[in-house]
């Protein structure tokens, strides 16, 4: 894994995670969790807020409805409600459409990114993984980079013309977080979804990351023999990463 480990860029990825017992559990089972949207640490990620709904006539709004909740409640309500009525029950709809997606996020940057260590990885007492995303390309399909914005517009969604631009809205971010080099994937719903063994490559454990959950780190490792634990020592150079082999 010598040469793998000090690769960044296609179809090289990293996620970054805490020490905590869901990531052990994740290196063992072979998963990766896709949270809710109302989770991320960025308020603004994601909102349902920046979904702007065109005006529709009454037969097209059903048909909206239908894209949102599934044929069946579309029914019992085109007997109960006015287009009114109707029109701002679509608009209700749309944080519950948007929320029961799951988001997992990466990057496209190793741990000489510290901040990424300090955010996400528990002050570098957690650790980040490397996956090959063509070693399980389907899992991986739909993943894209984040695009940072000096400010977020509203998206303007007419859901018969152009609803599948609902799912740009997972997509922005403002562009103080650009420094992350941000990949997202999603899923239709959040939860664990599990990857193909082989698509995970190192396991880079953080400079202060303790032996306690390094040796935790190598039990959940134990099924995944291609996969290399390692520890990163604190830099003392800006920009150069100096990782030992820990098994």
């Amino acid at each position: 894994m010598l040469k793998e480990i000090e690769k960044a860029g296609k179809p090289y990825i990293f996620r970054y995670r805490s020490d905590n017992d869901f990531t052990l559990d994740e290196i063992e089972n072979s998963y990766i969790y896709f949270q809710k949207r109302e989770l991320l640490n960025d308020p603004f990620d994601s909102t349902p807020d920046l979904i702007e709904l065109k005006k529709n006539d009454l037969k097209k709004l059903f048909k909206a409805f239908e894209v949102l909740v599934g044929k069946k409640q579309v029914k019992y309500i085109e007997k109960k409600l006015s287009p009114k009525q109707l029109e701002e029950t679509i608009v209700e709809s749309i944080p519950n459409f948007i929320n029961k997606h799951g988001i997992a996020c990466f990057s496209l940057l190793p741990g000489v990114n510290m901040p990424l260590l300090a955010n996400y990885a528990n002050n570098h007492k957690g650790l980040y993984l490397q996956y090959n995303i063509d070693l399980d390309s389907t899992f991986f399909r739909g993943l894209r980079l984040m695009s940072y914005q000096k400010e977020l517009k509203k998206i303007p969604i007419e859901l018969l013309e152009n609803e599948e631009d609902i799912f740009e809205i997972f997509y922005l971010k403002l562009e103080d977080w650009a420094y992350e080099k941000e990949l997202r994937l999603i899923k239709e719903n959040f939860g664990k979804y599990h990857i193909n063994r082989n698509a995970l490559r190192n396991i880079i454990c953080g400079y202060n990351c303790s032996e306690k959950y390094i040796e935790k780190v190598l039990r959940a490792n134990r099924l995944n023999e291609h996969v290399s634990v390692w520890q990163m020592e604190k830099p003392s150079e800006h920009n150069r990463l100096k990782l030992n082999l820990i098994a």
